[in-house]
């Protein structure tokens, strides 16, 4: 009898040990940061920085373009609900200020401009003018390493605002993170010093200038700043005309804008197509495999290097 009681007691607080363990668990997922980015490049850099100490969702749903997107007021909602926000900047969403202002009666959340401090490219009249856009500047500020890097700062620096206590985890990723950037960076200096061209042209819209202009690259785009603008019958004409005149062998696409514009070129000039990621335009297929801001930068790289004939 008193064995019975002892295994029953046994039992018992086995089983009230168990029942404990989710609830430990829970609590530590509680303890994290809630991150909600914008786009793909801060949800990649913040994810890298932020570790196992954060909980990160990416606003946008993989391959919508950011500069047009419509907010729906379940994504009010949601980051009102956040601790920190993380956007580009003003010129790349901006739609930012609308969830900014709606949770500002939730004083723990806390906005980041992650492109604060970046070195921003103007653009030209003609981008300007063609586009309506409301910007005079390029949103696309990763693709310049340096801007990248800033992002970086400013991630980690709202991380600590919010988790001080692991502020030194915050701090080391970071430096890590940007030590990788450092290097892709000397990559794309050495790798694109001896190519037969520094022409790159591009069927798609204009996405690439920071890139081309940190590595002295002269970038021609078929579209303006929009993803859904369309270049005029001229455009096309003189780009097909630069092609032949200049012996381009390879045109550019955009992985997630529809090639037709790149097949047509490629047709009436006898080039051959590559592809191109600016950073921020991800398919749930890439997200799935793994792909990340380096992976991307990684195969722009070789793709340049192919179509402007580097050793």
């Amino acid at each position: 009898m008193y064995s019975k009681k002892i295994t029953l007691l046994f039992l018992l607080l086995l089983s009230f040990l168990l029942s404990c363990q989710p609830a430990k668990e829970s609590n530590r997922e509680d303890q994290k940061l809630r991150v909600i980015a914008t786009i793909f490049p801060i949800y990649d850099f913040a994810r890298n920085i932020g570790g196992d100490k954060i909980n990160i969702t990416m606003l946008l749903p993989p391959g919508i373009d950011a500069h047009h997107y419509e907010l729906k007021p379940e994504d009010i909602v949601k980051v009102s609900k956040t601790d920190i926000f993380l956007f580009t900047n003003f010129e790349m969403e901006p739609w930012a200020y609308k969830i900014i202002n709606a949770a500002e009666r939730n004083t723990n959340m806390l906005a980041i401009e992650t492109g604060s401090g970046a070195v921003l490219l103007p653009l030209n009249e003609e981008k300007e003018e063609q586009d309506n856009h409301v910007s005079r500047f390029d949103p696309h500020i990763w693709l310049d390493m340096d801007n990248a890097q800033k992002m970086v700062d400013n991630i980690a620096v709202a991380f600590i605002k919010k988790d001080s206590r692991n502020s030194d985890y915050y701090l080391r990723n970071a430096h890590n993170y940007k030590l990788k950037l450092i290097a892709m960076d000397q990559r794309y200096r050495t790798e694109l010093t001896r190519c037969k061209t520094k022409t790159f042209l591009h069927a798609g819209h204009w996405a690439f200038a920071y890139l081309a202009k940190r590595y002295n690259l002269n970038y021609i785009a078929a579209y303006n700043v929009s993803a859904d603008a369309e270049p005029s019958p001229q455009k096309m004409v003189n780009l097909i005309e630069q092609v032949k005149r200049e012996s381009v062998p390879y045109i550019y696409y955009e992985s997630m804008i529809n090639p037709r514009l790149a097949e047509m070129i490629a047709r009436e000039t006898g080039a051959g197509l590559l592809k191109l990621n600016n950073g921020h335009d991800v398919s749930k297929a890439d997200i799935k495999s793994g792909e990340s801001f380096i992976s991307l930068m990684e195969k722009n790289l070789i793709n340049l290097k192919k179509g402007m004939r580097c050793p």
